[in-house]
């Protein structure tokens, strides 16, 4: 009786450190596993960020050379405004000149 006792107990025992090493091993595939999850979802957000980051960056360039279009349609047409004044004032200038130097 005695030795089916001590048997039972090492039978026990052994299958205990089984369950443990199962589990260690379990656990270990487990984490293994998450890390390599892990991993691809971070190269996933980085590869989603440069993406993001490279469509913003051209919308930024598309939006700054529309302005930059802009701006220089407006100054194109401030020049031809200020151009005409000037063509449109040369003419009584031109008279006012010849006034003042024939009246000497």
């Amino acid at each position: 009786m005695y030795l089916d006792t001590v048997k039972k107990v090492t039978d026990v025992e052994s299958e205990v450190e089984q369950q443990k090493a199962a589990a260690r091993a379990q656990v270990q595939q487990q984490l293994a596993d998450a890390e390599k999850a892990g991993k691809a979802l971070l190269e996933e957000a980085r590869r989603k960020a440069r993406s993001e980051s490279g469509a913003r960056l051209q919308e930024t360039e598309q939006q700054a050379a529309q302005r930059r279009e802009a701006t220089l349609r407006a100054a194109q047409e401030e020049q031809q405004a200020l151009r005409q004044t000037a063509e449109s004032r040369m003419a009584r200038a031109a008279e006012e000149i010849v006034r003042r130097v024939v009246d000497r």
